[in-house]
């Protein structure tokens, strides 16, 4: 988890995975799922920093398949992925 002194960074993946959630709502055409994905996103990127990387490297892998569905899965599963890695990391690195 970010340290409360950082908070920039917590700003930034509030905003990241937000829009991520938007843009999954966008591309389902659903306002609500807009709604409530980017709602979501926020929560989620307030906490973890570190999904928000796992969540565009494989929205782009996603991406480069030309698949809508392989691209939300794809950016779903780079962030669960990150953020166990992240979880992992902090073991490691903690004092």
């Amino acid at each position: 988890m970010p340290k409360p002194d950082q908070k920039n960074e917590i700003y930034i993946g509030m905003a990241l995975i937000g829009t991520t959630g938007l843009l999954i709502g966008l591309v389902m055409d659903s306002p609500l799922l807009m709604v409530i994905a980017s709602f979501l996103g926020l929560v989620v990127g307030g906490f973890m920093v570190i999904i928000c990387v796992g969540v565009l490297v494989g929205a782009y892998f996603g991406y480069r398949t030309g698949d809508r569905d392989i691209l939300i899965i794809a950016a779903g599963t780079g962030g669960a992925i990150a953020g166990f890695m992240g979880a992992q990391l902090e073991l490691f690195f903690k004092k």
